[in-house]
């Protein structure tokens, strides 16, 4: 009675005259009634009871469900605010959801939706979240249109939308989770395309929506969010901490976690190695928790491992190891999760090939000894990604290997990586995985395998490669090995391999690291000096080379090996100077490929020359000079045509010079150069600048160190080639020759009768003094030098050629300088 006394009160009041002007055909009016409506309930009636209130809203309930569609969107929008304000008071009653919910289902439910206002709409949406929070459990009865209402709004063009249609969402899972589940499958795939709006702050209200549908809703789901919500892992670190906070409600709280585990851990676990620290933390945080309620979960199972936990020896010391119940739950989903996992790894984006990685990572530190089983697949996964050309996924992977090593033994990995080595197929990745394996495994174990592993990488399809990453990481590996093991059994296999790589790479960084690598070996091994380990295996290196130099190519492996050696073995050589010599004289020669001729002519060239005489270092080059001069040089001597023998003979001629200059001048030696000399002549005269000026060289060292060679008749040969040199078209060579001739005629043959040599002399004086007139004064004064040791010879025939071409000479001054040195000459002899 007091209800229909309260209702036929409001119907006479000024209320009802409102609520009939709200119905109004014209919107001012409208508009004007519903903000009077507002005026009369909410400010003039500030003291009005709760029960008053629910009376005025039920009588006009019913119109403002009305109003919610009205054509204007003013009055829809006032009409909305009136009803958020009776939800805010709770004075709305259950049985007007009936009018309010029908209406707010048609302008957003239906396709194409009504409501064209984004603040209209995002005003529904306030009132159903208001209406749910407000009635809870008994919203289950409008289960249907509230989500096919969130279904459209999940996806609104309207940011705001949105973000409110995902918190409604998870405000609706956490009203009606006893019955939430028959109807959140449908909000699944609305929810997944949400995901990827460009406001980080939808993403992430997305992100909560869809942890709460899981946790309340169809467990099932998980099969198609776990890897959407995945992705959201390579997002901003606000997006990545809320993925990592529902994950782990999930991992402690879903009803079907346990069947779940391998959908869930993904979430939770890929938060364990992000950069950014909050995120870190947190996953660390939630991860122990779900190991402690794992553990609590399944005490009786797992006390014996509780009760009998310990730290192992050998233990990342960059990590904090998990409890029981985290290692646990990982070693029961690898299986599951290692598969999918593997996949990512070959991903053609960049982001999932590294989110992979370092959940590979976090599962191996977990699993522990756990992971022996699946170490076959594992190695392949991480041979694949270790040339990621993303060089973070290559570092994870090198971690990954590395943690592998301190759990799994090498008995266990290297029958599965060592035959991946070699054929090419897989190039230098290999090496990179087990350089990481060998880093992380026990030193005392690693001894046991040091002489498999050294076998595998010195055979020759592995060692013998050129390419840098291959060297880079084959260098790697040795350099592990010789830190953490004895190397002394092996000795010999580490110094082949080092000495092929610091023998024919490219790199000067790779080089350096290859010998450091060598004075490591040689320390290891007990030696003060790296040349004492070259004395130790040089004989052996020699023995395998020697047997194919002659076929060697500029590709041949031992090629390179022997080149390195002529420039790194330094005083060894000499100790094996009998086999070294054996070599060139095989491989020189042959001309079968003339690269290795030049080559091993230019390191020999260089290894003469040095002050130190390596090749010397036992005393033997006397011995062996007189076969390098007639077996290596001297067939190169002679003239051949092409650009190829031009370079050869260049060699030859420099390497002849630092014969002459090496201080060793015994018969044999004498004897060899004394046939050379019969050819410089012509070489004096050869195309090459560079010849003919290391020819005149040879004739300078000749005088100085073979002076008994030089007869007579050599004296003139060599002289008259050398004039000719006065006009050469390269400076260098006109001066060097000069210079030759004059120290030439300084060192007469102890037999030379100037008397019988009168018209060689005229001939030789007539030919040099017309460059006393040369345009380069440094010429002008090496010839007028040479002159005047020629002079001394016989002055009055020089003399006589002076005063005869005096007046064709421009540099008179010259000339008569000249003049006046040949009268003093010959007032010397007379007296």
């Amino acid at each position: 009675m007091a209800t229909e006394d309260a209702s036929r009160e409001l119907a006479g009041s000024e209320i009802n005259g409102v609520l009939s002007s709200m119905k109004d055909a014209n919107k001012a009016k409208r508009r004007k009634a519903l903000e009077k409506y507002e005026s009369i309930v909410f400010e003039n009636g500030e003291g009005t009871e709760q029960e008053e209130l629910t009376e005025i809203f039920n009588y006009s309930a019913s119109i403002l469900g009305t109003c919610l569609s009205d054509p204007s969107e003013i009055n829809r929008i006032n009409a909305s605010n009136i009803i958020l304000k009776y939800i805010e008071l709770s004075v709305f009653t259950e049985e007007k959801l009936l009018v309010i919910i029908p209406v707010i289902h048609h302008r957003l439910a239906t396709v194409p939706c009504p409501e064209e206002s984004e603040d209209v709409r995002l005003l529904y949406i306030n009132i159903l979240t208001g209406l749910i929070s407000m009635f809870q459990a008994k919203m289950i009865a409008f289960m249907n249109d509230i989500v096919n209402i969130l279904k459209e709004a999940v996806l609104d063009p309207s940011p705001e939308v949105r973000k409110a249609a995902c918190e409604c969402v998870c405000c609706y899972a956490r009203a009606t989770k006893d019955k939430f589940h028959m109807q959140s499958e449908s909000l699944v795939k609305p929810l997944v395309k949400a995901l990827h709006h460009q406001r980080f702050k939808n993403r992430i209200a997305c992100i909560k929506a869809l942890g709460d549908i899981l946790l309340y809703g169809e467990s099932r789901s998980i099969q198609d969010l776990s890897g959407p919500l995945a992705q959201c892992m390579m997002d901003i670190p606000q997006v990545r901490l809320v993925v990592v906070t529902v994950g782990g409600s999930l991992a402690m709280e879903m009803p079907d976690r346990y069947s779940y585990w391998q959908r869930i851990f993904p979430l939770l676990l890929s938060g364990l190695r992000d950069e950014d620290k909050d995120v870190k933390n947190k996953a660390e945080s939630l991860w122990e928790d779900v190991g402690k309620k794992y553990e609590k979960e399944n005490e009786e199972q797992l006390k014996e491992q509780i009760d009998f936990d310990a730290v192992p020896e050998h233990y990342p010391p960059t990590e904090k190891r998990p409890g029981v119940g985290c290692r646990s739950l990982v070693q029961k989903s690898l299986y599951h999760m290692l598969p999918g996992l593997l996949t990512d790894m070959d991903d053609w984006q960049a982001g999932p090939r590294l989110q992979a990685a370092k959940l590979l990572t976090t599962l191996v530190v977990n699993a522990e000894s756990g992971i022996t089983q699946y170490v076959e697949k594992i190695l392949e996964g991480l041979v694949l990604a270790s040339s990621d050309k993303e060089a973070d996924v290559v570092k994870q992977v090198v971690e990954c290997s590395e943690y592998l090593g301190y759990f799994v033994p090498p008995a266990t990995y290297l029958p599965l990586i060592l035959p991946r080595l070699g054929g090419g197929q897989y190039g230098e990745r290999p090496l990179i995985v087990l350089s990481a394996l060998a880093r992380g495994t026990p030193a005392a174990l690693l001894q046991e395998s040091i002489a498999e592993i050294v076998e595998a990488l010195a055979n020759e399809d592995i060692s013998h490669v050129t390419s840098q990453g291959h060297q880079s990481a084959l260098l790697q590996v040795i350099h592990v090995l010789i830190e953490k093991c004895d190397p002394r059994d092996c000795s010999y296999s580490f110094f082949s391999v080092l000495l092929y790589i610091a023998s024919t790479s490219e790199e000067q960084d790779t080089v350096s690291f290859a010998q450091e690598q060598l004075e490591t070996l040689a320390n290891k091994s007990g030696f003060d000096r790296v040349c004492t380990l070259y004395d130790l295996h040089l004989s052996a290196v020699l023995n395998t080379i020697h047997t194919t130099a002659s076929s060697w190519n500029e590709q041949t492996p031992h090629f390179m090996i022997f080149l390195g050696l002529l420039e790194l073995a330094d005083q060894s050589l000499g100790r094996h100077l009998e086999r070294v010599v054996g070599i060139l004289c095989d491989c020189v020669p042959k001309k079968q490929d003339p690269f290795v001729s030049l080559k091993c002519l230019m390191k020999l060239h260089h290894l003469l020359k040095q002050e130190e005489h390596p090749l010397n270092s036992n005393g033997e080059l006397e011995r062996f000079l007189p076969v390098i001069v007639s077996d290596i040089l001297k067939p190169f001597l002679p003239w051949h045509a092409g650009s190829t023998a031009a370079a050869l003979r260049t060699a030859a001629v420099s390497c002849l010079v630092s014969v002459c200059q090496v201080g060793v001048a015994s018969q044999k030696v004498s004897d060899e150069v004394k046939i050379c000399l019969a050819l410089i002549p012509a070489l004096i005269e050869d195309d090459s600048e560079d010849t003919r000026h290391l020819s005149c060289e040879v004739v300078m060292n000749v005088v100085s160190s073979f002076p008994q060679l030089i007869d007579s008749e050599t004296l003139h040969t060599l002289a008259n080639k050398l004039v000719k040199r006065f006009d050469d078209v390269s400076a260098v060579v006109r001066l060097k020759s000069a210079r030759v001739l004059a120290a030439l005629f300084k060192h007469l043959p102890e037999n030379y009768n100037p008397s019988i040599q009168t018209a060689r002399l005229r001939d030789l004086y007539e030919s040099a003094t017309v460059f006393l007139d040369d345009p380069d004064e440094i010429l002008q004064g090496a010839v007028s030098d040479a002159l005047e040791e020629m002079g001394k010879i016989s002055p009055e025939i020089l003399k006589e050629v002076l005063e005869k071409d005096r007046p064709k000479f421009r540099n008179k001054h010259v000339c008569e300088k000249l003049i006046a040195s040949m009268n003093n000459l010959q007032i010397a002899v007379v007296n």
